[in-house]
């Protein structure tokens, strides 16, 4: 057994090779310690003697210390992906068999599958806080997964509210911009001129500062003359 190996691909290859040889089942046991190394090889050393020479208490040692957990077959089948370099036959026996491993953990019948699948689709869809804190129990049922997101909801009002659909996007928008209520007023337009008033140029663009529109021109203010 190396460090890399799959330890449950290990064990059942060496059980049905123990099989197929006919082995008494006694021997097993004796067989199959002195191909262990690494954390299997402590598993074993930890057992009582009693156990150690059973298989099914050597397997299920060594299982418990170094298997993986159906969460960890679960991100397996979800983290998979295909290499470069690899084969699309490899990746589908290693999705199906980190699938079988994950949903048929312990012997599970079918609505205890179904159940695994719902599970995860549940706490994928939950908002994000309530999510993070039904992961962090690490719930083993969906029951279990429906209490932990009912008490934190009713614990902490407001974690399932939408934000506000609001588009930052939008070139109103900056970052240095608050979305305050003020922020949210209308803005006036602009004043328009009153009717039948003459628009004056402003000095030094037009050289002479005379006004050509239609109309009387306008006296500055404190009426003195125009002494233009």
């Amino acid at each position: 057994m190396g460090a890399q190996d799959d330890h449950k691909a290990f064990l059942d290859l060496f059980e049905k090779t123990a099989e197929a040889g006919r082995w008494p089942r006694e021997q097993w046991p004796v067989r199959l310690i002195p191909l262990l190394s690494g954390e299997a090889q402590v598993a074993a050393q930890q057992l009582p003697v009693p156990n150690l020479l059973v298989f099914d208490d050597l397997k299920r040692a060594i299982l418990q210390r170094v298997g993986r957990s159906p969460e960890q077959h679960r991100q397996r089948f979800r983290s998979l992906v295909l290499s470069d370099s690899g084969r699309p036959f490899v990746m589908a026996q290693q999705l199906r068999d980190s699938c079988r491993k994950w949903l048929l953990a312990e012997g599970s019948d079918v609505d205890h599958i179904i159940d695994r699948v719902v599970l995860e689709q549940f706490v994928t869809r939950l908002p994000r806080k309530t999510a993070e804190w039904v992961q962090c129990h690490r719930p083993t049922s969906l029951d279990s997964a429906i209490q932990l997101a009912e008490d934190q909801m009713v614990a902490c009002p407001g974690v399932g509210e939408h934000l506000p659909a609001v588009s930052l996007s939008s070139p109103l928008l900056s970052p240095s911009l608050s979305l305050s209520p003020s922020a949210a007023r209308p803005v006036p337009l602009p004043r328009s001129h009153p009717p039948g008033l003459p628009r004056v140029p402003p000095r030094g663009l037009g050289g002479t500062g005379q006004d050509y529109t239609a109309g009387p021109r306008i006296p500055p203010r404190g009426g003195g003359a125009d002494l233009r």
